[in-house]
């Protein structure tokens, strides 16, 4: 009987940690992005050439254990994946995207880590078009998209369609200064309303001291931000605006931007999307700069499979006179303000 007993507790200890991992998931993406990149005019010669890039490529691990009362333990560590840079790397690390731990039940969720902006959040519903990549728009749509560090993250329960997401950041910086001041926070909140074929989204950020643009004491940041978008059948289309305010000492910058895309779901794993993004010129201390710009985008997509892609695209950014944005937010050295940039892009993305 002693050596049944025995027999079980040894399976019983071999099976608890494959119960554990069961309870894990492992996920991610590997996108693999070629343009060929053109801005005329350019000062140096770099104005044609072509690159690739990994198109915020990923891998993730996450899971839960369900504890007593009905509440859940939970984390998800999320990192880059720069599988184009070889040797070459030069930032990242593990868990450098979405990275928490936290506790659920029917009071919500609440989390410590790394996790984008209830902001970042809110506008994704509505954008339609990429966050980043080559044909990325958020380098043009608004300055206030983040992924914050040492945070703390609550989100509400849902609500006859409803969700509620806040966050504020420690003020760990101050750690690091010798003087009084430059305790900066970084604070936001969004409402989004989902209801069928209908996403209403709202978003909100405020940045004080030394984690606003200014980095002095009492600089302040804001940005607000609305959207919404509609399915009809196989079409889907959004608009999303942003408006944002840097203030710093006497300065203060005024600016606005938006988004309005759609995209036609074809049948047979072929899809079409097109998009325009505005930036308006910064208005400092209320005077009109004349530094805004504009991309126009489109694109074709076929799927492979439920989990890859191939697709085609074309972007194309026109600038005011002061303006020097570029597709993809590529580097500006060498361009000429007021000049613009196109790209042609092909793509294939795999999903895990």
């Amino acid at each position: 009987m002693n050596k049944k007993l025995m027999a079980v507790a040894v399976a019983g200890a071999l099976a608890a940690p494959a119960m554990a991992f069961a309870q894990t998931t492992i996920y991610g993406s590997f996108n693999a992005e070629y343009g060929i990149y053109s801005a005329p005019d350019s000062t140096v010669n770099n104005n044609n050439w072509d690159g690739l890039n990994s198109g915020a490529s990923n891998i993730g691990f996450k899971g839960e254990e369900k504890l007593a009362g009905g509440m859940a333990a939970f984390y998800q560590c999320e990192s880059d994946v720069r599988f184009m840079s070889g040797s070459g790397r030069t930032s990242g690390s593990i868990c450098d995207r979405n990275s928490a731990v936290g506790l659920k039940g029917g009071f919500g969720a609440v989390s410590i880590g790394t996790w984008d902006s209830p902001q970042k959040i809110a506008v994704g519903k509505t954008r339609i078009t990429a966050d980043t990549g080559w044909l990325g728009v958020t380098h043009i749509l608004w300055n206030e998209s983040n992924r914050n560090a040492n945070s703390i993250n609550y989100s509400l329960p849902d609500f006859g369609g409803l969700s509620i997401d806040l966050q504020t950041t420690t003020t760990n910086a101050a750690s690091g200064t010798t003087g009084d001041g430059k305790k900066g926070r970084n604070s936001g909140a969004n409402a989004v309303y989902t209801k069928g074929p209908l996403v209403l989204a709202l978003g909100y950020t405020g940045k004080s001291d030394n984690a606003a643009s200014g980095t002095i004491n009492g600089a302040k940041d804001t940005a607000y931000s609305f959207g919404g978008a509609y399915t009809f059948g196989p079409a889907k289309v959004g608009l999303t605006y942003v408006s944002e305010k840097q203030e710093a000492g006497a300065t203060e910058i005024k600016s606005s931007g938006y988004n309005l895309a759609g995209s036609w779901e074809l049948g047979g794993g072929n899809n079409i999307w097109a998009g325009y993004t505005k930036r308006d010129a910064n208005k400092l201390n209320g005077t009109k700069q004349n530094n805004g710009g504009s991309e126009i985008q489109v694109g074709f997509g076929h799927d492979l499979s439920k989990r890859t892609l191939v697709a085609v695209g074309y972007g194309k950014v026109s600038n005011d006179d002061n303006g020097t944005y570029t597709v993809g937010g590529t580097a500006t050295t060498g361009v000429i303000a007021g000049n613009g940039s196109s790209v042609f892009t092909l793509q294939v993305k795999h999903n895990f």
